[in-house]
């Protein structure tokens, strides 16, 4: 994968003041981790947006912090504003790469499942993040599945069948279900008799018997 890099600068602008920095086009942001110590800063807003776009949160950032050593960081916390999506404040994990860390990742279904082509079943899909734990030389940002063996109804894959490398561990019961073909089931429909003209009066004249027996005599 290629080398993802943001610059950035110390921020002195805290408080209410930040309003200034976003009109100026640049974002304040949070940079925390057990091995720096917390410390404001202020980037770019269209370079972070870019920077995004490619790692998301879940691949690691070589942030270059004026007066600092470059340092590996993961997107944590991003806040937009509701109405125009343009970005608010963003926090950053600097983390250490001899540390294992836990994030989650999305699971990616590729392929066709043949039950499902034929019209047999439906593919329904259980999980869609999975929690895992690596160092960070080890992350990745999604997981691919492959379906097209799911060729039979109730045909499933579970959390033990994702394929990761050794040095990803899942955080979640191996034997839980990521996928699967479930039978379409169809929907029973009453039937509705429709009396006819002589069945109705039958049950006129059973009814007119029922009421003159119910008359008391005198």
């Amino acid at each position: 994968m290629d080398k993802i890099e943001l610059n950035a600068a110390p921020r002195q602008v805290l408080g209410k003041q930040v309003k200034a920095l976003r009109r100026a086009g640049l974002v304040p942001a949070n940079l925390y981790g057990r091995s720096v110590k917390p410390v404001s800063l202020q980037i770019d807003a269209k370079t972070l947006n870019r920077v995004l776009v490619q790692a998301g949160q879940s691949r690691l950032i070589t942030l270059n912090v004026k007066g600092r050593e470059p340092l590996q960081a993961l997107a944590r916390e991003i806040q937009r504003e509701p109405l125009t999506g343009s970005l608010y404040h963003i926090d950053l994990f600097a983390v250490s790469m001899t540390e294992r860390i836990k994030l989650d990742v999305h699971i990616l279904l590729i392929g066709e499942s043949p039950a499902v082509q034929r019209g047999e079943g439906v593919l329904v899909q259980a999980l869609n993040t999975i929690q895992i734990e690596c160092l960070p030389g080890d992350l990745i940002d999604s997981i691919r599945l492959d379906i097209s063996g799911l060729d039979k109804v109730d045909a499933h894959y579970a959390v033990k069948d994702l394929p990761v490398s050794a040095g990803v561990q899942m955080l979640a019961d191996p034997d839980e279900t990521v996928v699967r073909v479930s039978p379409i089931r169809e929907e029973k429909v009453e039937e509705v008799v429709v009396p006819t003209a002589e069945a109705a009066a039958e049950v006129e004249v059973i009814e007119k018997g029922k009421k003159e027996e119910e008359v008391p005599e005198e």
